[in-house]
């Protein structure tokens, strides 16, 4: 039996050097060239806020410990709050289409019980109300 010599497959190497090269310099040219803002002004210092009191949103239903409602430090219902903020939010000229409703702010008391704050999310959304945001507080 004759054996045959065969001559190994020489492959091509990958030569990904130079596509890195180029990827690499399109990145420090981007991030010489390119600037994403403005820079600020130097001659303004910014107000810090972190030891400002945190206020309230603006046109937020507020309930309380005992589940009553208040809005703008009055108390009112659901239907009351959601006609009154329905004026606000046509005046302000934010307001999406009557199917959808109109976004609102609740502020719920921490020892209101959590079964009366989904009782109340839900009264809100069948009475007409469109998206419902809970506000609370961050803790540092």
């Amino acid at each position: 039996m004759k054996k045959l010599s065969i001559a190994p497959i020489k492959r091509k190497s990958e030569n990904t050097i130079s596509l890195i090269n180029i990827v690499f310099l399109m990145l420090i040219f981007f991030l010489i060239a390119g600037q994403l803002a403005p820079p600020l002004d130097k001659t303004v210092d910014l107000i810090d806020s972190k030891d400002a009191d945190p206020l309230p949103p603006p046109n937020a239903l507020v309930a309380r410990e005992d589940g009553s409602l208040h809005f703008r430090g009055s108390p009112t219902t659901i239907e009351a709050f959601l006609q009154e903020a329905a004026s606000l939010e046509a005046v302000e000229e934010d307001v999406q289409s009557e199917q959808a409703g109109f976004p609102v702010r609740l502020i719920a008391d921490r020892d209101l019980a959590a079964t009366a704050l989904i009782g109340l999310v839900g009264e809100l959304q069948a009475a007409g109300a469109g998206k419902v945001t809970v506000v609370t507080m961050r803790t540092q």
